[in-house]
């Protein structure tokens, strides 16, 4: 089904407020799930909807969200979340941290104390529009081994990078630091499909194919012993150091089982404070052209640059409409029944 953006965001927006959200968190919330949805990464978008409610009916989310200042020092900060919505928190730290950023060349902003953050791409890419680049990571609830064990640990903790280019066409890499994305998982499981081996390993250590039973298992880290060791970096940088929760002890915010403790690290570099914009967006210019024109392999048609296919996907998304699964849509209408709204998403005419 498609669905237009601007319906979509109103509809999470009304959900969201309902819940108990205020309007101007709402809509910075919203912002973030069409971001994801319109990239057709539909783990991080409006399906999140779910896990808030139930949390929310489970009184396990601290709605509307207020975050606070922990630390406030030179080009450093710590934001507390306040155990609400995790993009609140995400676009507090970016605005903090463009500003420190453009004073002191650098900043780092820390949050601790949140939830869920959906696309870490959408708070890189702000950082990156602004001639800079933007670089984040979070930790997350035990989903993967460590290299070498045979049950969760840490979470599959990703990372994004966004460079400012002096075009539309940002580099932006968004990824985890597993294999897949456990939503990728969970979408597999909620379509009663397979997933492919080498994704995950059950609960003794065996490869699977059946994403339950992978979800009872644990996903592979990507690389290897080097996947594995990011993932833990990621854990200690954005858990510990922050004073957020740390491996194993993050709650998954997918089931109301209590806080989740979720951290994360923001850096932002003001690109101008180290070489003249012109002169960087130049040589990037033909960094990317060299990349593009080389020779290709046999099975790939172009060479795109990291986040080029999903910024493809935003724009055909933009013009014909976010593709969601009917069973998606059906689950957004039942909350708007729930929570006594007349709205209705519909497909796109």
């Amino acid at each position: 089904m498609k669905i237009i953006k601007e319906a979509l965001f109103d509809v999470v927006v009304e959900i969201l407020v309902a819940l108990g959200e205020n309007p101007e968190n709402a809509r910075i919330v919203g912002d973030n799930f069409c971001f994801a949805d319109s990239r057709g990464i539909t783990t991080h978008g409006s399906y999140l909807l779910t896990p808030i409610y139930k949390r929310v009916k489970a009184d396990q989310l601290t709605l509307p969200t207020e975050t606070n200042t922990v630390i406030d020092e030179g080009a450093i900060f710590v934001i507390d979340g306040g155990d609400g919505l995790g993009p609140v928190a995400g676009q507090k730290a970016v605005d903090i941290a463009v500003d420190k950023a453009s004073r002191f060349g650098i900043s780092q902003v820390m949050i601790r104390n949140t939830n869920n953050l959906g696309s870490l791409a959408f708070y890189t890419e702000r950082i990156a529009k602004q001639g800079m680049i933007g670089v984040m990571s979070c930790n997350a609830a035990p989903a993967m081994a460590p290299w070498g064990g045979a049950e969760p640990f840490t979470g599959t903790n990703p990372i994004a990078i966004a460079i400012f280019t002096g075009k539309d066409l940002l580099f932006s890499a968004d990824m985890a630091t597993s294999v897949v994305a456990r939503g990728k998982i969970r979408k597999a499981a909620r379509e009663n499909k397979s997933i492919p081996e080498g994704w995950a390993i059950d609960v003794d250590g065996n490869p699977t194919t059946d994403p339950n039973t992978a979800l009872m298992g644990t996903v592979l880290p990507m690389g290897g012993a080097k996947g594995s060791a990011i993932a833990l970096v990621v854990d200690i940088v954005s858990g510990i150091l922050s004073g957020a929760e740390h491996a194993p002890n993050i709650k998954s915010f997918h089931s109301p089982q209590g806080k989740t403790g979720i951290g994360a690290t923001l850096i932002a570099i003001d690109i101008k404070k180290f070489i003249a914009v012109d002169k960087f967006t130049a040589i990037m210019e033909d960094y990317i052209q060299n990349l593009k024109s080389m020779k290709k392999a046999e099975f790939a048609s172009e060479i795109f640059l990291p986040g080029e296919i999903e910024k493809n996907r935003e724009l055909e998304s933009d013009k014909s409409g976010i593709i969601l699964m009917d069973a998606a849509v059906d689950v957004i209408n039942h909350y708007l029944d729930e929570l006594g709204s007349e709205k209705r998403l519909e497909s796109k005419a």
